[in-house]
């Protein structure tokens, strides 16, 4: 329509110059490189308004043209972005339905439309894992980092690919590569961590562990983290003490002794400090250490060092009266008194475990390990109808048939008490369910008083 109107006004316009040069004739001439051309004023005036429109024409049809071309080339992409998000819901569709090989073809015809979708070859990589193959999971993996080879969360990805296949070596590699990037990335420095960690590179650990420290923020997480590097010297000594030889020996206690300095709270280390002296041969300095750490963190731990040291020093009598002196400053917390029937069986005094369980009974909630070691004591005086009967309600009661450790953080359970939870990863969190009570007593006098040496 535009077009038609601009060809009308121009034919009108040529038609009044027509007129005005019929009424007005007058010849000039004119120049033209160089060449002088006889002509008259109007049809000067009239050739150069016809180039103008021309000219004006041929712009405004280039930019029409223009934009048409634009117009057709963006609903172009719209079709394709709209037929590609298509695909890809369908991909997505089928795979929170579980079915990952209609998925993965999905995915894969949206990367051939358009390969640079980074989240695609990710999600390619997760259903690779889930389909345990590894190695596939790499080879996407490779595919996204041609895109964006810094991107953290890829090499994050590769590297927790290649601890599966414990290829210990590449992940290091590549989680160097992520530090290298950003060196403040906890998850970087953690995982890490994690791998010295399990590989036993003692020195390689703490030295990440500091990073970790000097990047962590909030008053827990750094609490967390000072037990996690304390955690770590503890494994660097008791590694030193379980090589053996008198310099590893050394090594290990200076390393303890500084533990405890740095946390006088730290219960791993006073238990790693006593098994040190007793590797030494100073067996009633291990028993001052143990001694005193019972009466300062109330732990069962303790007392079960002591009980391991005074029975292969075949001197039950000192321990008895450490346990004795214990209950009779608290003669309500059953899970000392219930250590001390088991060790009172392990020596034969039936009668005292029997009374020390029936005492237990009448203040706690039956638990399989009660039945169990009343079983065990009947079994011990022969009287095998009752240790039946208790064997039998050990069965009927669910729960172990030993008094469990747990993580306070998380509540794994050990049959012995360790340091270190392979669950939650947090150090000195094992304690017997149902947590002892407070316990005040003076610390336990040994045959050879000893002043603990910090």
């Amino acid at each position: 329509m535009l077009v038609k109107l601009l060809l009308i006004i121009i034919l009108i316009v040529i038609c009044v110059f027509c007129y005005l040069s019929l009424v007005n004739p007058l010849d000039v001439e004119f120049h033209f490189f160089g060449e002088a051309i006889p002509t008259d004023l109007s049809t000067i005036m009239i050739s150069s308004f016809v180039l103008g429109a021309m000219l004006v024409f041929i712009s405004t049809l280039t930019r029409d043209a223009k934009r048409a071309v634009e117009d057709y080339l963006k609903s172009r992409q719209k079709r394709k972005e709209e037929s590609l998000k298509e695909e890809l819901n369908k991909g997505m569709d089928v795979f929170l339905q579980g079915n990952l090989a209609k998925a993965k073809t999905h995915f894969i015809e949206v990367l051939k439309r358009d390969p640079t979708q980074i989240d695609l070859y990710l999600r390619l990589s997760e259903i690779a894992i889930q389909e345990g193959n590894d190695q596939d999971a790499l080879h996407w993996l490779g595919r996204a980092e041609l895109i964006d080879m810094r991107n953290l969360d890829i090499l994050l990805r590769q590297a927790g690919v290649y601890q599966r296949m414990k290829r210990f070596d590449e992940a290091i590699r590549t989680l160097n590569r992520a530090i290298g990037l950003d060196e403040t990335n906890l998850k970087a420095l953690k995982s890490l961590r994690q791998i010295y960690r399990d590989s036993r590179r003692w020195e390689e650990a703490i030295r990440i562990q500091r990073s970790i420290l000097k990047f962590t923020k909030g008053k827990q997480a750094e609490e967390e983290e000072t037990l996690f590097y304390l955690g770590l010297k503890y494994e660097r000594a008791r590694d030193l003490l379980s090589r053996g030889g008198e310099q590893n020996v050394e090594n290990a206690l200076k390393e303890a002794k500084e533990i405890i300095r740095e946390r006088k709270t730290f219960q791993p280390g006073f238990v790693l400090l006593g098994d040190i002296y007793l590797e030494k041969g100073k067996w009633a300095t291990a028993g001052n250490i143990w001694g005193k750490s019972f009466t300062r963190f109330k732990s069962i731990v303790f007392t079960l060092r002591l009980e391991e040291l005074y029975l292969s020093r075949e001197d039950p009598s000192t321990l008895l009266r450490i346990y004795q002196r214990a209950l009779k400053h608290d003669p309500e917390n059953w899970v000392l008194a219930f250590f001390y029937a088991k060790l009172c069986l392990r020596l034969e005094m039936l009668d005292e475990a029997l009374e020390e369980i029936n005492e237990i009974s009448l203040r706690v909630k039956d638990f399989p390990a009660l039945h169990r070691l009343l079983a065990e004591i009947y079994l011990h005086k022969k009287d095998f109808g009752r240790a039946a009967q208790e064997f039998e309600k050990t069965f009927e009661l669910s729960g172990t048939s030993y008094l469990s450790f747990f993580c306070a953080t998380c509540e794994k359970e050990s049959k012995e008490w360790i340091a270190y939870c392979p669950q939650c990863h947090q150090w000195s969190t094992y304690t017997i369910k149902e947590a002892e009570k407070a316990i005040l007593l003076p610390s336990p006098s040994f045959p050879e008083r000893v002043h603990l040496p910090l």
